[in-house]
């Protein structure tokens, strides 16, 4: 099945999984080694890119067409579907979560 804008941390986990079995995940986080040279990297981010694009429904993918990179492209899909928890909320807004245990 496509994401089509439902469960994106579902999708999230698979598209990920699937990016290290293939050995595609380094242009998830930007982390391009010394030992890359550009034009190997460009190639490696644009097949990772490639693969993420085809798990895509296309109206998840037309809201996302200008992205250039894994990294830009997965960074704009989290902005507009990963829901934040509570906890991610406070923290946006300055506040420092803590639980203990029995409370």
């Amino acid at each position: 099945n496509k994401f089509d804008g439902k469960n994106f941390a579902f999708w999230k986990m698979q598209i990920t999984d699937y990016l290290y079995s293939k050995d595609l995940h380094l242009p998830l986080d930007d982390k391009k080694t010394d030992s890359i040279e550009k034009a190997e990297w460009e190639h490696l981010d644009r097949q990772a890119l490639g693969v993420v694009r085809l798990t895509l429904a296309r109206n998840v993918a037309f809201n996302v067409i200008s992205a250039n990179s894994t990294v830009e492209f997965m960074n704009a899909l989290e902005n507009m579907y990963e829901k934040p928890s509570a906890t991610n909320k406070l923290d946006d807004a300055g506040y420092k979560v803590a639980f203990e245990r029995g409370t």
